[in-house]
């Protein structure tokens, strides 16, 4: 299918977006947030679906993020195809499944094979087949098939605005029809610094934690009250603050949740250990994935 190669809606600088809308766009999809912003209404309530999909959906997040690649193949879709191979990565699709969606004769599980085959009938002709639907019956319940017939006409909606606006792809973000890397996972860095003698949660931190899509740095403000633990968790590049909503903490080993309401929802789960001053673990969004952080107590 064919695609504009240079942008027929220019973006709107990013000084003149609200601030709702530069957290949205600080999110990875800045340049689509950029075009949008010129019908905020319009962009508001795609947004709102969008971000269901993504976040509160039933459908797994490997499988979601493969059906979207599938939608970005299908329609030739470059920078739909750009920002979502690192999101497949992050929930958990290998290199070599996202390099098999292009491959005719790959072999998938029931489930994939059934939600990348109503993809493709959705895209070609915008109806799922008797087989296929057969297929999805077997291995999902009714909620998530409509989940599915809805992530396909989102994703293939967003192909044909990102194809005929010109929306561009970042310079170094992979690239349609090129070979994907397996990516290696690697450990947050940990800052080293002299011993303050402290122990125990409470306190100031400063982690990073290690997507595909790039690191990311926050700050947890944490204070314990017998087993439990409160605080919040604050992102200084979106500059909101999230509080704590559930913790407990048994020793150095710690465990709590907290939701973001904007600029789009979603649940973290941290699950971590302190040992003096540095506390390592991992982070779990929902819908994203689990990646691992590393960081130090604030002096």
């Amino acid at each position: 299918m064919p695609y504009a190669t240079s942008p027929r809606i220019a973006p709107l600088p990013l000084a003149e977006l609200t601030p709702e809308q530069q957290r949205l766009a600080r999110l990875g999809a800045d340049t689509v947030i950029q075009v949008q912003a010129k019908n905020a209404a319009l962009m508001q309530a795609s947004a709102s679906l969008g971000g269901f999909l993504l976040g509160q959906g039933e459908l797994p997040p490997r499988l979601r993020e493969l059906a979207i690649l599938r939608v970005a193949l299908r329609c030739d879709a470059p920078y739909e195809w750009a920002n979502h191979v690192p999101a497949a990565l992050g929930a958990g699709a290998t290199a070599d499944e996202i390099n098999a969606l292009t491959d005719p004769a790959a072999t998938w599980a029931p489930e994939d094979g059934a939600v990348l085959r109503a993809t493709d009938e959705l895209c070609a002709e915008a109806f799922v087949s008797d087989e296929t639907w057969a297929a999805l019956a077997a291995e999902f319940a009714e909620p998530v098939i409509l989940e599915v017939l809805f992530l396909a006409g989102y994703y293939r909606m967003m192909a044909g605005f990102l194809n005929s606006a010109g929306v561009a792809v970042k310079p170094g973000q992979p690239v349609l029809g090129e070979r994907v890397v397996p990516h290696v996972a690697e450990a947050a860095p940990v800052v080293t610094r002299p011993n303050s003698g402290r122990t125990g949660v409470d306190g100031t931190w400063h982690i990073t934690f290690t997507h595909p899509a790039g690191s990311k740095e926050l700050v947890l403000e944490l204070k314990t009250s017998g087993s439990a633990v409160a605080g919040s968790i604050v992102d200084t590049q979106l500059g909101v603050t999230v509080p704590v909503t559930s913790g407990t903490v048994e020793g150095n080993r710690l465990e709590f949740t907290a939701v973001v309401t904007e600029p789009a929802r979603f649940e973290i789960g941290v699950t971590g250990t302190v040992d003096g001053d540095v506390f390592t673990g991992s982070v779990t969004i929902s819908g994203g994935g689990t990646f691992p952080f590393s960081g130090t107590r604030a002096a």
